[in-house]
């Protein structure tokens, strides 16, 4: 390797490693002040604990009602992205193999549904969902989240399963399998990448989502992390000790999802780049 190559890799890995502290460092500053008492994150709020300080969570955990929340949110997240697969993965399926203009005009509506910001279509969504009586229920919110993800997933799954050889399905079909059983049993375990990938995406979406939660949900017994946490943040009283360890307990679940789910992000980005 020569000098001057060297050199320009040298900074590449400077630049990356200032681009990282950057990231880093406001998660950082929030977990390490979770673990301080008010007095000391107003002093010193960019240094290490003094000591561990646990009343903080203690505090939170009982205020929020965490378990409860917690529950709350798993639920909106596993259901919704559960039937969004199923969905999503069948209808991008059926618009690979029946390959007409049908197909390409409902994909290319599919698509152009992406680009429709949410806050255009927000106020009559509401209002259509309290004439169903949907608001203020989970089972609501989660079928508001289905239509509005599943767009995005049948692109990710048409572009894996069209690179999929038809004459697989063929010799199922010669062995007895019906379209639905091919499917299920052949089709989707091959999609296990591109599902994997879908999931982490749009579990981190879901779970960070806060204005459809807080506009559906009203009860405290059915609200999600992220509309409770927002409850800590006051324009009056602003308690810091308490807000950022609320911050804390709602980002932690994700960053351990995220680290147990990193292998699969990697496989389907692999899959998706070697596909066809």
């Amino acid at each position: 390797m020569g000098k001057a190559k060297k050199i320009r890799w040298t900074i590449y890995e400077i630049i990356m490693i200032v681009l990282a502290v950057a990231f880093i460092f406001p998660a950082w500053i929030v977990l390490t002040n979770s673990f301080k008492p008010l007095g000391e994150i107003l002093s010193d709020t960019f240094g290490i604990p003094k000591s561990l300080f646990l009343d903080n969570f203690s505090y939170v955990l009982e205020n929020m009602n965490y378990p409860r929340i917690f529950l709350n949110t798993v639920t909106i997240c596993v259901c919704a992205i559960a039937v969004t697969v199923v969905l999503s993965a069948m209808c991008a399926y059926r618009l690979s193999r029946w390959n007409n203009k049908i197909s390409k005009v409902i994909l290319l509506v599919l698509m152009a549904s992406m680009t429709v910001p949410f806050q255009s279509i927000m106020l009559p969504l509401v209002k259509i969902c309290k004439n169903l009586n949907l608001t203020n229920s989970i089972p609501g919110l989660i079928l508001i989240l289905v239509p509005l993800y599943c767009p995005m997933a049948v692109f990710i799954y048409q572009g894996f399963i069209v690179s999929i050889p038809y004459e697989i399905e063929e010799a199922a079909q010669i062995d007895g399998c019906t379209r639905v059983q091919t499917f299920f049993k052949i089709i989707f375990p091959l999609l296990k990448p591109a599902t994997s990938s879908i999931v982490v995406l749009f579990t981190l979406q879901m779970w960070n989502d806060f204005t459809l939660p807080m506009i559906m949900l009203q009860s405290a017994e059915k609200k999600t992390i992220t509309t409770t946490v927002y409850a800590f943040f006051s324009s009056y009283s602003m308690r810091w000790d308490y807000a950022l360890t609320s911050l804390t307990l709602s980002a932690v679940p994700m960053i351990i999802f995220f680290l147990f789910m990193q292998k699969y992000i990697i496989s389907g980005i692999v899959a998706g780049s070697v596909k066809g």
